[in-house]
């Protein structure tokens, strides 16, 4: 499977011309997220998270987000796999004072103290209550619903990396969803979909692991949040 575009003489001109249509018009990102520009409440502490991961059943092979009826094919994810998107995402976010960073075991912690009290509590119910504990505005929740590894180099694959994912800023005052974002791609070549021009431009003519095709979309939807936040 190759990453490079092979020119045909009779769809030749077509292919430039969309090629070129995409340089010009700036190249749309691989993630989903609002469309609009709109600026979002003043936020100056947003707790973010470790990314949770989805649990599958024998069989399941797909799956809605509770929080954006967004339905993904899923897979069986290992803790390993949410850890990794996990180390992204902080890293993304620290140094950024708006940011505050919650370690996995405070939000172990928390679980199993608030399940105590309340075992039929819901997701935003719970994010609410974790949020309040640590007195911030907003939080920022993520859930891994698919991670699968390239099986190949960087210059052939038999199978590539296949990544899915949701993230939602939820405010603590009221569960209202300020923002969110959803990724839910296989990489495939160039000459496939020349829209994913982007990717290509700013990582190089290579298959990814899975790690590195998380990086660039949770990098994506984080520079989309920061531009919303006053």
């Amino acid at each position: 499977m190759s990453l490079f575009i092979s020119w045909r003489a009779k769809a030749g001109f077509f292919v430039l011309a969309a090629l070129l249509y995409v340089l010009l018009s700036g190249c749309a990102g691989l993630t989903t997220s609002p469309k609009d520009d709109r600026l979002l409440p003043r936020l100056e502490n947003i707790a973010v998270l470790p990314m949770d991961r989805a649990v599958t059943h024998p069989g399941q092979d797909r799956m809605t987000c509770a929080l954006s009826d967004t339905v993904f094919d899923i897979s069986e994810t290992s803790p390993a796999q949410a850890d990794a998107m996990t180390l992204i995402l902080f890293r993304l976010v620290e140094g950024d004072p708006r940011f505050h960073i919650v370690p996995e075991k405070q939000c172990i912690g928390f679980l199993n103290v608030f399940l105590q009290e309340d075992v039929k509590a819901s997701q935003i119910k719970l994010i609410r209550a974790f949020g309040s504990e640590l007195g911030a505005d907003a939080v920022l929740y993520g859930k891994l619903f698919r991670f699968e590894e390239r099986i190949g180099s960087r210059f052939s694959v038999e199978r590539p990396a296949s990544i899915a994912y949701t993230l939602h800023l939820i405010r603590v005052s009221d569960g209202a969803i300020l923002w969110g974002a959803a990724f839910d791609e296989t990489q495939r070549p160039l000459s496939e979909n020349l829209f994913k021009i982007s990717l290509y431009r700013k990582v190089g003519m290579r298959w990814l692991t899975a790690e590195e095709f998380a990086a660039y979309a949770l990098n994506q939807n984080i520079e989309d949040l920061r531009k919303r936040l006053p």
